[in-house]
C-alpha cells in the first residue's frame, strides 16, 4: 500500500467490469482485506455512490492477482455485495478470468509474447487451472479485433481462456449429491433441480416451474418483479441447503450469497441450443455469467441432467441465447476409468480491455484529511 492510495486497475472481461488489485498491495486475505474491498467499491450502498463499484452484480467485482515462483498468475475473485457488507470469496469469474490474462501481460507478470502470449493461471478460490491465449502487439495485450460479444458493444481481440479439469471446483464432485437431479420441498411444493460443479457450482431449475419464460420479459421488467426473485431466491437458498455450504437455508442469502448461483433453463430457439435466465446476488443478469456458460456446456452433455433434456446438444459449441443475445462455449466430457462422466475442459473465447489504472483511495478515517 502506497500512502494513502492502493493502485488499481479498472477492467471488462467479457460483459463483466471490476477492480483490480495486486495482492502485493493489500492487507492478507481475511476481514480486513474485505473492509478494503468494501471501501474502495462503496459497499454496502446500492448505488455504490462513493466507492468504484457499477451498482450491478456483474459490475461490482474485485481481482487480486499474484504471481507464484514457478510463473503461474494466481487471482483470487470477489463478488462484492452492493447493498449488503459482503464479499464473496468461494466462486469464479469467467468473464474476469478472461481479463486477468491481458492484466497479467500488461502488468508485466509474464513476458510479452508476439503475436500470441499464453498465460498458465490458477484461480486461488477454487483450484481450477486455466490456460489463457492472449493476443499481443507492442509488448501490450491487444485490444483491437473482429471479436463480438454480445452486450459489450465494440469488437475486440479474441482471447481464449481454457478450464482444465473443472469439475468439482467447488465441492470436489462434478454432481456434488451423486446424482443428475434432486428434489427439494419449497413453500409452493417440490421443486425439480440439478446441481452442477464445473468451474463453480450452479443449480439449474426449469425456467417453467419458477413462471418464467425467456425473452418473453425485460430484464428491468424480471427484476422488478419482487415476488418472482423471492420465488427464485427461495430455490437457491434450498439448493444450498442440500449443497451443504450452509446448515439452514434462510442463511444462505448472508453466509453464501455466491454459492451456488441459479440459472433457470428453457428449450432451444432457432437462435440457440438452450435459452437461460441466470440469476445473481438476487437480480436477473442481463446477460449470462461465463461460469454459468461454461458449467451449461458441461452440463448439457451429462446424462439425466435438466439441461441435457432441454438442450439441442451440438457436436461442437454449445450457443446459449440470454437476454443479450448468444455464447458460443466448448466442453470435452469424456468416461473417466470408472466408467463415470469427467469434464477434461471448458473453453470461451471473449475480449477484454484495460479502461484506466491510476490509484484508488479507501476512506479516511475520521479526523484524518482526505487525498484529494
Amino acid at each position: 500500500m502506497s500512502g494513502n492510495g492502493i493502485p488499481a486497475v479498472l477492467m471488462r472481461g467479457g460483459t463483466s467490469k471490476g477492480v483490480f488489485l495486486h495482492a502485493r498491495d493489500l492487507p492478507p486475505a481475511g476481514p480486513e482485506r474485505d473492509a478494503l474491498v468494501l471501501d474502495l467499491l462503496g459497499s454496502p450502498d446500492p448505488m455504490q455512490i462513493d466507492g468504484l463499484g457499477g451498482t450491478y452484480s456483474s459490475t461490482s467485482k474485485v481481482m487480486v492477482v499474484d504471481l507464484e515462483a514457478d510463473g503461474t498468475v494466481a487471482y483470487w475473485f470477489g463478488q462484492v455485495g452492493i447493498d449488503t457488507p459482503t464479499v464473496d470469496w468461494k466462486g469464479n469469474c469467467g468473464n474476469l478470468t478472461t481479463a486477468v490474462a491481458a492484466f497479467a501481460v500488461d502488468e508485466g507478470l509474464v513476458p510479452a509474447v508476439e503475436p500470441v502470449t499464453r498465460v498458465r493461471m490458477i484461480n486461488g478460490n477454487t483450484g481450477v487451472r486455466i490456460d489463457a491465449e492472449v493476443p499481443v502487439r507492442d509488448g501490450h495485450a491487444r485490444v483491437d479485433g473482429e471479436q463480438r460479444v454480445a452486450g459489450v458493444p465494440r469488437p475486440g481481440a479474441p482471447i481464449a481462456t481454457h478450464y482444465l479439469n473443472p469439475g468439482g471446483a467447488v465441492t470436489g464432485r462434478l454432481l456434488p449429491t451423486g446424482r443428475a437431479r434432486d428434489v427439494v420441498e419449497l413453500p409452493d411444493g417440490p421443486l425439480e433441480l440439478s446441481l452442477v460443479d464445473v468451474t463453480t457450482a450452479y443449480v439449474f431449475v426449469r425456467a417453467a416451474d419458477l413462471g418464467v419464460v425467456p425473452h418473453a420479459r425485460t430484464v428491468a421488467e424480471w427484476n422488478a418483479d419482487r415476488d418472482l426473485l423471492h420465488r427464485i431466491e427461495t430455490a437457491r437458498e434450498a439448493a444450498a441447503q442440500l449443497l451443504g455450504v450452509v446448515e439452514k437455508a434462510s442463511d444462505a442469502a448472508e453466509l453464501s450469497p455466491v454459492v451456488p448461483r441459479i440459472v433457470l433453463v428453457g428449450p432451444p430457439s432457432p437462435a440457440a441450443d438452450l435459452e437461460v435466465v441466470a440469476v445473481s446476488m438476487g437480480a436477473v443478469h442481463r446477460a449470462a455469467p461465463m461460469t454459468a456458460a461454461l458449467c451449461l456446456a458441461a452440463a448439457v452433455r451429462l446424462p439425466g441432467t435438466l439441461p441435457r433434456e432441454y438442450a439441442r446438444v451440438p457436436t461442437g459449441a454449445l450457443r446459449i441465447g440470454h437476454p443479450l443475445g448468444t455464447v458460443d462455449v466448448l466442453a470435452e466430457v469424456r468416461t473417466g476409468s470408472a466408467g463415470t462422466p469427467e469434464v477434461a475442459s471448458v473453453g470461451v473465447v471473449r475480449t477484454a480491455r484495460r479502461l484506466m489504472k491510476g490509484v484508488a483511495y479507501p476512506a479516511v478515517p475520521a479526523g484524518e484529511g482526505a487525498p484529494r
